[in-house]
């Protein structure tokens, strides 16, 4: 009887070390990220190639307030303005990028430098520095020196400041509300690179208004859905 009560509280323990799984790479995601709670995971693909998954981590409180006019809007009734709000506003928001196959690091930086560049309104240094401390950061946080399977890459937005960690090791910071915005963009705007963690961006706001997580659930089968969209998208 005791060794089956302590199967059952080591099985809720690994539960809620695990966190979420982000369905289509099977890769964990914890609850938290420095003090930001986990809405939402998607993927970005290739073809049919799944290159990373993708989580987001907001900060509840300036989440409820930034987007608290949404607090009443169903998830199906949500248009591009709830987006545009979730870009431009200036609440903590982290994403997370957790490799599923092995690329160099000047492939990951250069796409992604490509997919932030058309998204920013001015030039300047922000993004030749966010580059570089990418760069640095998987030579030197990374066993290989490259973005191998499973190196965690993390973007910390706060107002304009984002601050770069790989594989949990601080890289430095940006100053670019720009940037921010850019980076933003780039999953949640009309162009995004993963339509699976969009999908669930209205429930991530909503999970902030409402304790419960019954969300996920349903959020996950809208998630299974957009995952073919994002392979034939490719983007």
């Amino acid at each position: 009887m005791r060794s089956s009560a302590l199967l059952v509280a080591l099985t809720a323990l690994l539960v809620a070390v695990q966190g979420a799984k982000e369905p289509a790479t099977g890769i964990a995601f914890g609850d938290r990220y420095s003090g930001s709670k986990l809405v939402g995971t998607g993927v970005r693909t290739k073809g049919p190639i799944k290159v990373y998954a993708a989580g987001l981590y907001v900060a509840p409180m300036g989440t409820k307030v930034a987007m608290r006019k949404y607090k009443d809007s169903s998830a199906d009734s949500v248009k591009s303005e709830f987006y545009n709000d979730l870009v431009k506003s200036s609440f903590g928001k982290i994403i997370v990028l957790k490799m599923a196959m092995g690329i160099s690091k000047e492939k990951l930086v250069g796409a992604l430098s490509e997919s932030v560049r058309p998204r920013m309104r001015s030039g300047g240094d922000a993004l030749p520095k966010f580059a570089d401390l990418l760069l640095t950061g998987c030579e030197r946080h990374t066993p290989t020196g490259k973005a191998s399977k499973g190196t965690e890459l993390a973007f910390d937005m706060q107002g304009s400041t984002m601050s770069v960690a790989v594989n949990g090791k601080s890289c430095g910071q940006v100053k670019s509300a720009d940037l921010c915005k850019a980076l933003a963009g780039c999953y949640f705007d009309d162009k995004s690179v993963s339509t699976s963690l969009k999908a669930l961006a209205r429930r991530a706001s909503s999970q902030c208004f409402d304790t419960p997580r019954e969300w996920l659930t349903s959020a996950a089968n809208n998630q299974s859905r957009n995952l073919t969209r994002d392979a034939l998208q490719g983007s």
